[in-house]
Order: C-alpha cells, then structure tokens, then sequence
C-alpha cells in the first residue's frame, strides 16, 4: 500500500526530473554580440575599462569592412569583408588573431555583422536565407525568407528576429530554426521574386534597400522597432509586437510614425530603461521617441545627417555617430526627458567611427585630426570629452567601423581597408608574450 508520503515523494522525483530546457536559450550575454552591440542597438557595454592594453595584432581581410565585429565571451571575433576571391566571413581568436575558420557567403554578407549568442553559436543572412552555423563553422539550420536578413538580432525566448532589405519580419527558434511566428511584411507585397535584388543600395540607404538598418529589440516587452523606407515618400518607423498567443508568437504591428520631418534615415537606438528611441531624421537631426507610443519627446539639431544609431548609456548620456571629416563637432548629449542638454563639443578631432561606451563614464571611437594626418582609436571620458588614452592606427585608416568590446575590455576596430586592429592586454596563449 503506498502511502500519501510516497505519493509525495514520487511525484516530488518526477518534478525534479522534467527536462529543464531554459539553459540551451540563445540570449543576448556575448561579449559584444553583433552590429552596435546587443538587441537595443545603444552601442554600450556592461563591461570595465582594461586597466592595460597595448596593440597586440592587425590582420588584413583583403577586402573593405563596414560593420564592426562581434566578439563572444569566450574571445572569438566575427567579422566580415567584402573580398574579390576566397573567404567574406572570418574567425578570429581575439589573444592572437589566429583564424580559426572562414567561409565564402553570398552577395549580403559583408554588409552585416554575424550575430552571436552564449553558445558561440552566430546567426547570418544571405540572398534568401537566415543561417545558423555552431563554434566549428557547421550548419545548424537555415529558414527561407523573402529578401536578405541582413538585420538580426535576438529577441529573448529562444527567438531570434530577423529582417530582410526587402520588409520582411521573421522570428525563428534558435534552437532548431522554425518559425517562432508567422512572418509579415514591413511593405506591401513584399516578393520572394529576387531575393538579392537592391541590396547594393543598403550601404548608401539607397531605394533598392527599404531596410537599411537592424532594428532595435525589446526582448522584455518583445517589441522590435525599425525604419522602413515608403517608395520615395518620407521613411518611417514602425513598431512591432511579437508576444506569445498560446504557444506561438504573433507578429502584429504596434504603431507607425511616418510623419517624421522629412522622414528617419538608418537604425533606431533603445534606451537602457527601454522607453526612449533615438532616431536619426534626414533633417540633420536627433529625435527621441515614446518607445511605447511612438510620441516625440524632442529633437535636437546636430548639423549633420547620420544613418548610425548613437551610443546611449543607462544614464542618459548619448553620443550620436558623427559623419566623418565634414568638420562635424563631436558631441555628446544629456537626455534630460523633454529636451536634449549638450554635454561637451570637441571641434579639435573628426570622428570616423560610431562610439561604444562602457562602464563608469567611458566611451571609444576612431578620430582623425582635422588636417586629415593622423588616426587614432581615443578612450575618453562621457561628461567631458577628455581624452584619457590613445591608441595609435595607421594614417591610412580614413574611416572605422566602430569599436567593439571584449570579455576583459580589450577594443577591436576595422579600419576601411578591412585590416583588423586589436588591442588587449598583452596576455598571449601562444610562444610570445608582450608586457601587461
């Protein structure tokens, strides 16, 4: 006779041994997991600044880069090049800059960063497909879809979302690629007719390319917001949903903002708390939007057009991505709720890279001086602009992808010409070592 504690006991030992399946989910905890960091696109990582870091490698693609790297946690750069022959998508160890892997993608490639997840597992699109490849360089899956996803990002609960150059919005399992949800359309007739078709204007925000950029994602309230260009009218942002009904999620459109003065240009950045987004307007401006409504809470005139989201930190310090030698002021701005206050203006160097920011009021980007001679990778302080460190690139460097962070603060940027640059500190895995 089996008795009620048993019973207990029993079903206490079955508990324990239903599957916990919560340790395989894809998030978003890489070191730096992809363009403009993680799914908000704010260029900002949870990270310290190394204490020591001294050029440790360069490695040239042979081939022009214009989007930064992703690095894992475990120090495994991402990158790719845009190359006449052999490999676009590269490996790299971060110590040493030893290529572990490479590979040849279709037309697309270059103009994405690999996104990657915990699992060193990284997502990339081609000519109508998203594929998942593991550490080792095989294929996971791949899931059709109409047009390039070019923008990727993962969404939280095992998702990963993508969107294609086209205007389509997908939302894929990353554990075993189906769909997550039904896939929309950004546009109308969003056609799987040619999937590479316009993809050359992505780079330039061209016509052929209505999505020019990756969303930004809140993986909390599972909302992606992206700027979708209209057929020559003004490009506007949407707003999309993408929670569970049952056990599927419903991609459904939230809200549109297509009245934007003379329209949004590139990606849109999210702040920490998730209820701003930064929008850049054709109008050489800056606009912040109610991340749940769509209301704008103000504009700020940059005097430049930018199509590269800015690096927002938690504590409302923006530093918008500069166009390079035009002579424009790099700044950086206080959000302040319903205005923009101005932090610091530097007029003595031109920045030609997006910044990152980190931890403790630091941020990084790729400067060049006004006379055109002299590149470098600066670390400076957020509230006042002051140089703390410098790192020295070569003069022929004339403008960066950006800057991305590794797992002990150590900085990465690709210089135009595709030769990686790295600067850790000093720590080797192989025969040499350079001082700390």
């Amino acid at each position: 006779m089996r008795t009620l504690g048993a019973t207990v006991a029993a079903a206490a030992v079955l508990a324990s041994c239903t599957p916990d399946t919560t340790w395989v989910y894809a998030d978003d905890s890489a070191a730096w997991p992809g363009m403009y960091g993680d799914s908000r696109n704010n260029s900002y990582a949870d990270r310290d600044a190394a204490s020591s870091l001294v050029p440790a490698w360069t490695r040239d693609l042979v081939g022009p880069n214009t989007v930064q790297p992703a690095i894992s946690n475990r120090g495994v750069l991402s990158v790719t090049a845009r190359t006449d022959a052999g490999c676009t998508t590269f490996s790299l160890e971060l110590t040493v800059g030893r290529k572990t892997y490479c590979r040849r993608d279709a037309a697309g490639a270059d103009l994405q960063a690999p996104v990657v997840d915990q699992f060193e597992y990284t997502y990339l699109g081609v000519p109508g497909w998203l594929y998942s490849f593991n550490p080792d360089n095989q294929v996971r899956w791949r899931y059709p879809t109409a047009g390039t996803p070019l923008w990727i990002k993962l969404a939280g609960d095992n998702t990963v979302l993508a969107v294609t150059h086209l205007g389509q919005m997908v939302l894929v399992d990353t554990h075993d690629g189906t769909a997550a949800g039904a896939a929309i359309g950004l546009l109308p007739q969003v056609s799987a007719n040619d999937n590479g078709g316009g993809i050359e204007d992505c780079a330039t925000n061209g016509p052929g390319c209505p999505v020019s950029g990756p969303p930004a994602v809140d993986t909390t309230a599972e909302r992606a917001y992206v700027v979708v260009g209209a057929n020559g009218a003004p490009s506007k942002v949407m707003a999309v949903d993408y929670g569970k009904t049952g056990s599927r999620h419903d991609l459904r459109y939230a809200w549109e903002r297509k009245d934007l003065p003379d329209g949004a240009v590139g990606s849109p950045s999210l702040s920490a708390d998730r209820s701003t987004l930064y929008v850049n307007l054709r109008g050489k401006k800056l606009a912040a939007l109610d991340a749940k409504t769509g209301e704008t809470k103000w504009t700020h005139d940059l005097g430049y057009q930018s199509a590269v989201p800015p690096s927002v930190s938690p504590d409302g310090i923006i530093v918008p991505a500069a166009p390079g030698l035009q002579r424009g002021s790099f700044i950086a701005l206080q959000d302040e709720g319903k205005s923009a206050r101005e932090v610091f203006k530097r007029t003595d160097v031109a920045m030609i890279s997006p910044a990152t920011q980190i931890r403790g009021g630091i941020g990084y980007a790729v400067v060049r001086s006004w006379a055109g001679v002299q590149s470098q990778l600066i670390e400076f302080r957020t509230d006042t602009g002051t140089t703390l460190r410098t790192f020295d690139l070569p003069d022929s460097v004339k403008s960066a992808s950006g800057v991305s962070i590794g797992p002990d603060g150590e900085l990465v940027t690709v210089g135009n010409d595709g030769t990686v640059y790295a600067f850790t500190s000093g720590r080797r895995t192989g025969d040499s070592v350079v001082k700390e």
